[in-house]
């Protein structure tokens, strides 16, 4: 029985097409409210497919064709091609609707997430709440709820690209 598509064709480049603006916006610093960027700074945003093979090992294919199950790698590349380094240089990534991030896997190691964009503090998010005795407790937040990924990036010097990744398994259609 032939495995059917998550996502169409049309779909799929639709999310990679909103993926690639959302990341490109996020590096102004009216969109981010992390970096104070001062220089050009262009992101390309890839992904690729993530396959295991025979004992376990990792080969990538293209992500045109995935189903709930699948892991995808994104990976954002971001070039300085300004004359001046760029400083506080917040690296972000979108979590797309449909998909969980996968812990363990981001790269850099040292990730923070965020729910709603704006706050991001470092995984695993801890929250506040009520248990059924009425006393208040810490919990994970579930990484279902994870929205972004970010980075501290720092300075990035010009003519110089920093490169972030991270995984996400599909897990629904986009909106269900």
């Amino acid at each position: 029985m032939e495995k059917k598509p998550f996502l169409s064709n049309r779909s799929l480049n639709l999310l990679r097409a909103a993926l690639f603006l959302i990341a490109a916006v996020m590096v102004s610093p009216a969109a981010s409210g992390w970096a104070a960027v001062k220089g050009p700074v262009a992101v390309k945003l890839t992904q690729r497919k993530v396959v295991k093979g025979p004992g376990g090992k990792e080969t990538y294919t293209s992500a045109a064709k995935a189903s709930p199950g699948d892991v995808i790698e994104y990976t954002a590349a971001y070039t300085n091609n300004g004359k001046t380094a760029v400083t506080n240089l917040m690296g972000k990534l979108p979590v797309p609707a449909g998909t969980q991030y996968v812990p363990g896997t981001a790269r850099p190691a040292k990730v923070m997430a965020s729910i709603d964009g704006e706050k991001f503090l470092p995984v695993p998010l801890k929250r506040k709440v009520r248990l059924p005795n009425g006393k208040e407790a810490i919990r994970d937040v579930p990484y279902s709820k994870y929205k972004f990924l970010g980075w501290k990036l720092g300075e990035l010097p010009a003519g110089k690209t920093v490169t972030v990744s991270a995984r996400v398994r599909l897990v629904s259609a986009p909106g269900k």
